[in-house]
């Protein structure tokens, strides 16, 4: 998605929103209605702090356990569009807030996203203290999804024959027998 697409699309969401704060004001006056978005933005934050000390917590305790915290990698990031969502003034965007920060319908969300693939996490092998990556696609490797290749990559430094000094590609040393370990050398 390109950066126009992206302006037109936060352009257009704010006019939305704009259209139905008028709105609603119409109904139940201007200052009922700054009230209300006020005190939606109040409560949000409250709300985000708590839920995002919990979350936070189960984060530690997995990891202090050795498992990956996906879920709460991805609820974590929920919280933070949802508390961004509830101090945006408008009451489109405070209802994606509170969808994103209360508990259920986070979690219910977080684990369909999982569940479906959309977000997969990958811990990364080595001595890099456990990386996470998350893509946001579905990983099309392993059987029946694409060629996995067991090996070690390596860049040859010598010159092609041509006297080229340029580095050459990565290559893959299938001659590997310990391709089980755990690390470099």
């Amino acid at each position: 998605m390109g950066f126009g697409r992206v302006f037109l699309t936060i352009l257009i969401f704010a006019l939305v929103e704009v259209m139905v704060l008028a709105a609603v004001a119409d109904v139940i006056g201007w200052p009922v209605t700054i009230v209300a978005v006020v005190t939606t933005a109040l409560i949000g934050s409250v709300l985000f702090r708590r839920q995002g000390l919990d979350t936070w917590v189960r984060l530690n305790e997995r990891m202090n356990r050795g498992e990956m915290p996906g879920r709460e990698l991805v609820e974590g990031m929920m919280l933070l569009l949802g508390g961004a969502f509830l101090i945006t003034p408008g009451f489109i965007t405070d209802a994606l807030g509170f969808v994103l920060l209360l508990p259920f319908t986070r979690r219910a969300l977080a684990e369909r996203l999982i569940r479906r693939g959309a977000v997969q996490a990958f811990a990364s092998r080595g001595g890099n203290g456990g990386v996470f990556f998350y893509q946001s696609t579905r990983w099309r490797g392993g059987p029946g999804g694409g060629n996995v290749y067991d090996g070690d990559a390596s860049v040859d430094r010598e010159p092609a024959n041509d006297g080229d000094q340029r580095r050459r590609p990565l290559t893959l040393d299938e001659n590997e027998e310990d391709s089980g370990r755990d690390g470099p050398r």
